[in-house]
């Protein structure tokens, strides 16, 4: 199939990338930028990016690749109190300050 000119898009080829990387899902990716999922599949494939697999554990993939010790200690952090999600978020919003502020 030959790749159709489309100067036109909708969406940039850069913002598919980040937010692609982002981990989002295609049809979230599609709503931001205003066009249909199977657009940003096709526009992935052309530029040899892999779509975020958001059907996966994504936290399964992490956690298996912690040591025992490291497993031992993030259980300590979490609970009732604090949700792996908040944690992660925590996580970034300070890395963030500690770069921008």
């Amino acid at each position: 199939m030959a790749a159709a000119n489309r100067p036109n898009r909708k969406a940039s080829d850069t913002d598919i990338i980040r937010l692609n990387s982002l981990g989002l899902s295609l049809g979230t990716v599609a709503e931001a930028l205003g066009c249909h999922p199977t657009t940003i599949t096709l526009r992935l494939k052309s530029l040899n990016v892999e779509p975020a697999d958001t059907r996966r554990a994504f936290m399964e993939d992490i956690i298996m690749s912690l040591s025992e010790k490291q497993l031992e200690w993030l259980s300590t952090q979490l609970g009732p109190h604090l949700s792996i999600k908040d944690y992660i978020k925590n996580l970034m919003v300070k890395d963030f300050l500690a770069h921008n502020v």
